[in-house]
């Protein structure tokens, strides 16, 4: 069987992946300009690479951020909301 590795994985799932974000990035959008007239400007560090941010059960709050091939793993129910929240608009 071959390995299964998070490259393969990511390499597998792209075009759908990709598909996925086209559809939400409405929503997205819109939540991200009112969280930040809200809060006020979010600035992106220096050196910022592209991520993927995987909830698997928004009930939880827990977020997998994948960056290259590094996992990180927060918990922030408000961020898992605010997404869930603009996912279901971009509906």
């Amino acid at each position: 069987m071959k390995d299964s590795t998070r490259r393969n994985f990511l390499i597998a799932s792209g075009a759908t992946a990709a598909a996925g974000v086209v559809a939400i990035t409405p929503g997205v959008a819109a939540a991200a300009t009112a969280r930040t007239a809200a809060a006020g400007p979010v600035s992106t560090p220096a050196g910022a690479v592209p991520l993927v941010a995987h909830i698997s059960d928004p009930a939880t709050g827990n977020i997998s951020i994948l960056v290259g091939e590094a996992e990180v793993a927060i918990h922030d129910p408000d961020l898992v909301g605010r997404i869930t929240q603009a996912a279901a608009k971009g509906k």
